[in-house]
């Protein structure tokens, strides 16, 4: 499949959260509901805020929702579940 070579690699790392984190993640996923994009999981919240973290750290305009969609595109799992989805709708 074309589109998952295309993917960034992905590595699995174990990381520690207090519930303060959590609560955080919790407010970051409500805002970025609002770009219309799913971002349910702590992995793609985690990757959206370590991008605007980054870009607001080093004064770099940004974007939510260009953020939010390339985050949802990146995810190997968000796109596998589109693709069945096309598949079963041809």
């Amino acid at each position: 499949m074309d589109n998952e070579e295309n993917l960034p690699k992905r590595i699995v790392r174990t990381i520690t959260l207090t519930n303060d984190d959590l609560m955080l993640l919790d407010g970051i996923e409500r805002i970025m509901s609002r770009t219309g994009q799913r971002i349910k999981t702590d992995s793609k919240l985690i990757r959206a805020a370590i991008q605007i973290a980054s870009k607001s750290l080093n004064k770099e305009n940004y974007d939510l929702m260009e953020i939010a969609e390339k985050v949802v595109r990146e995810d190997g799992r968000t796109l596998s579940k589109l693709l069945e989805k096309s598949k079963k709708e041809k």
